[in-house]
């Protein structure tokens, strides 16, 4: 599988599918050298290359009815739909823990797909790229324009590269 990758699309919760396919690939011992996901899609990848069998469906079936995950109380008060400092800080941090060590000793390179708010251009993280700053580039990968702020990494400002097909 020297020459293989896999692509992982976006699409929300439609994720879970994407998850199950995973969860097969971990049970068999089946990984990708190159993987490259957008929003939903980054998301699951992140705990398949972390090798965290279950913990997809912990995160997006478990904590889907919880109201800081996804609400309309969330868009409210925080103009987002979604509780992103819930989904990518509290959950991997505290609830669900996310291994970053075994990630970061993966062989497997990632790249995760996001969108230039400036240009529209899309742009794609490698791990060289994001550095210990993984989860907030999926973030900013899984960040829809008026659903959810704007990312700012190293002085630029990112959001969905999903985007570049909804909106121009």
């Amino acid at each position: 599988m020297k020459d293989v990758g896999l692509v992982l699309e976006g699409g929300g919760m439609r994720g879970v599918y994407t998850a199950g396919i995973l969860e097969y690939f971990m049970e068999q011992n089946i990984y990708f050298p190159y993987v490259i996901g957008v929003s939903a899609g980054a998301c699951m990848a992140a705990s398949y290359l972390s090798r965290q069998m279950g913990r997809n469906r912990t995160v997006n079936i478990d904590f889907v009815n919880h109201p800081n995950y996804l609400s309309f109380r969330n868009f409210l008060r925080n103009k987002q739909l979604f509780g992103m400092d819930f989904i990518f800080d509290e959950i991997p941090n505290k609830h669900v823990p996310y291994d970053y060590e075994s990630f970061y000793q993966s062989k497997e390179e990632f790249v995760v797909g996001t969108t230039d708010c400036e240009s529209g251009q899309p742009v794609y993280f490698k791990k060289d790229d994001y550095g210990n700053d993984m989860l907030k580039i999926i973030r900013a990968s899984s960040s829809l324009p008026f659903v959810a702020p704007i990312i700012e990494f190293k002085g630029k400002s990112y959001w969905t590269e999903a985007s570049l097909i909804r909106f121009h």
